[in-house]
């Protein structure tokens, strides 16, 4: 019988997934491997907001699809 924890996985893993998809950069800015320096320039609203490369744009949606299979593999082996 399925449980709160498998259904919180699912719905964490959609949400995660949708979020990587549709904002890759701002995922990526909010991680922590762009390390706290890229934040703290320039005074506030005065620094410019450099785009990531496209390279790392891709793999951050290849991540998000990611995300979205493993969630829908869960949902699958629990409730069908």
């Amino acid at each position: 019988m399925p449980g709160v924890r498998e259904l919180l996985a699912v719905v964490l893993g959609v949400l995660l997934g949708i979020m990587l998809i549709v904002a890759p950069q701002t995922a990526l800015r909010l991680s922590v491997f762009v390390g706290p320096n890229r934040r703290r320039r320039g005074d506030y609203g005065t620094d410019k907001h450099d785009s990531l490369s496209d390279q790392w744009t891709w793999l951050i949606r290849g991540l998000g699809v990611v995300c979205l299979a493993i969630a829908l593999f869960i949902a699958y082996q629990t409730y069908a």
